[in-house]
């Protein structure tokens, strides 16, 4: 515990070094060194590395994590499988490779079974259990700085849960379990592949599946656009699926966890590997989400805070961000309003809901329940893998086709409501559309209707000859912008203006 310790103040000064650095070289230099270390670490050190290199921008840093993760050597792992089998591994295997994947937990080596089928095991690492639960104990005793003491976070569920969800990464019992069943849960979906456990095979320490075998995220965001589509539409079918309809998904998106297979003719499959970190929720938790969707959808009065203490979001820190959810909210569910292909790179969560809450955004996180941290992880990695394929999807679409026949029960859900004092504030509140309307003195006129959504950034999507006008008529547009966001991007006229070339209209309604 000790020795872990010393790694993750080593791990906390590397930290620090990234955020001081100002200079871009001198910053990603700090950034790999971060990289470096925390793959060097393995366990949940390296867990968190691999969170971080999801993105299209970190291949190097990725390739950093990989190379600093250190495999066990041939001879201990030999060791440990004749030792899980309490035979020479060679009665189990006819065959195995020496060269390992190396992941955060364990190492995995392709080989042969006696009966001929060709097989993936994962071993391991030796005594990397009591290495986790020592960082997790550390997280612990560690003073409560920065947002966590400003904000309440509860650290003790924080660390509760991770342990949760570390310890089932490290019961290969349970994960083989995890993947029994989610490829019985995902059959229906063609094009997506879970590979067959090997159960006999199978040891506390050692998982045995069939070989499945499909190319990188890295080659598959270079395929035709067409097999990028199939594979974006198979990942977000999987997802919506088992969140949605089975409360049973998949929490653990890093890159590493997929293959894919590009089968040209606009037609390609996934493969998801890895099942120790499941995120399992109640089926009220499923209908609170999705009536949270229909209730946007619908702009129905209906309380978002009293949806939100129904999934367990502490209430009294709802309170002074009442004003805010009903945006906030909107923010987080904005590709399944939509009834076009939805291109997540517009899907700026974090910057929207700062411009919303500003610093009470770390209230909002502050009062969501533990689990959730891993529902968002998930969403944050399927986000990342969608992005870098470049595919637009049409969510609300693949949403309505999987959950659809559960949509009568949902709307009849009773969602418990909060004390008087809260309940002043509904969907019914939101927007849907921001409208302009100009008139030229010429006589030409434009009017557009856009999602209400790009209010958030008008100075972008107001055109140059507007905002000439607007200048001329001494109005103030980062004013109108932040009274707009402070507004929760409610129903409003947001500026009229009129000289002797145009008259302007801009409203949101």
């Amino acid at each position: 515990m000790f020795s872990r310790l010393l790694n993750l103040i080593k791990i906390g000064n590397a930290a620090r070094k990234v955020r001081r650095e100002t200079g871009g070289e001198e910053k990603q230099r700090a950034k790999n060194y971060l990289i470096q270390v925390l793959g060097a670490s393995k366990g949940l050190p390296a867990k968190i590395g691999q969170f971080m290199t999801m993105d299209e921008e970190d291949l190097d840093l990725r390739d950093s994590l990989n190379d600093a993760i250190e495999p066990m050597d041939f001879d201990t792992v030999t060791t440990l499988l004749s030792q899980a089998y309490e035979r020479p591994y060679t009665k189990v295997f006819k065959s195995l490779e020496k060269n390992a994947k190396a992941a955060s937990l364990g190492q995995v080596h392709f080989g042969k079974l006696k009966d001929g089928r060709s097989v993936a095991v994962k071993i391991q690492y030796a005594n990397i259990a009591k290495s986790v639960e020592s960082e997790l104990k550390i997280m612990g005793f560690l003073p409560k700085v920065g947002p966590v003491s400003k904000w309440g976070f509860n650290l003790d569920g924080y660390r509760d849960r991770f342990w949760e969800h570390f310890g089932g990464e490290l019961d290969y019992e349970q994960e083989a379990k995890h993947q029994i069943k989610y490829k019985e849960l995902v059959s229906p979906i063609e094009g997506f592949i879970v590979p067959e456990i090997v159960q006999e095979s199978c040891r506390p320490g050692v998982l045995v599946q069939i070989r499945e075998d499909g190319v990188s995220l890295d080659e598959a965001e270079k395929a035709e656009r067409g097999e990028r589509f199939a594979i974006g539409k198979a990942l977000l079918q999987h997802y919506l699926l088992m969140i949605f309809r089975y409360g049973y998904v998949h929490s653990d998106p890093h890159p590493g966890n997929f293959g894919f297979r590009l089968k040209g003719n606009k037609d390609a499959e996934v493969i998801l590997y890895d099942y120790g970190s499941v995120l399992e929720l109640t089926k009220n938790e499923r209908m609170v989400l999705l009536r949270i969707i229909l209730a946007i959808r619908d702009r129905e009065n209906l309380n978002p805070a009293s949806c939100l203490a129904a999934l367990g979001f502490e209430p009294d820190k709802l309170k002074d961000l009442r004003a805010f959810l009903p945006a906030i909210l909107r923010t987080l569910f904005d590709p399944f309003i939509f009834d076009y292909p939805y291109d997540v790179k517009d899907w700026k969560l974090s910057e929207s809901i700062d411009s919303v809450a500003g610093d009470l955004k770390w209230w909002f996180r502050s009062s969501a329940p533990p689990k959730f941290i891993f529902l968002m992880r998930t969403i944050h990695g399927l986000i990342a893998i969608i992005n870098r394929l470049n595919t637009r999807q049409s969510w609300k679409y693949i949403l309505d086709d999987a959950c659809g026949d559960l949509y009568p029960e949902v709307r009849s859900f009773n969602v418990p409501p909060l004390a008087e004092t809260q309940n002043d504030v509904s969907f019914n509140s939101l927007s849907q559309y921001l409208k302009v309307y100009v008139k030229k003195a010429s006589g030409g006129r434009v009017e557009l209707t856009m999602p209400a959504r790009v209010a958030d950034d008008l100075d972008g999507t107001i055109d140059d000859a507007v905002k000439e006008t607007i200048k001329r008529n001494s109005l103030d547009l980062a004013e109108m912008q932040l009274r707009v966001r402070k507004n929760g991007f409610k129903p409003q006229v947001i500026f009229k203006v009129h000289d002797s070339e145009r008259d302007v209209r801009v409203w949101l309604e």
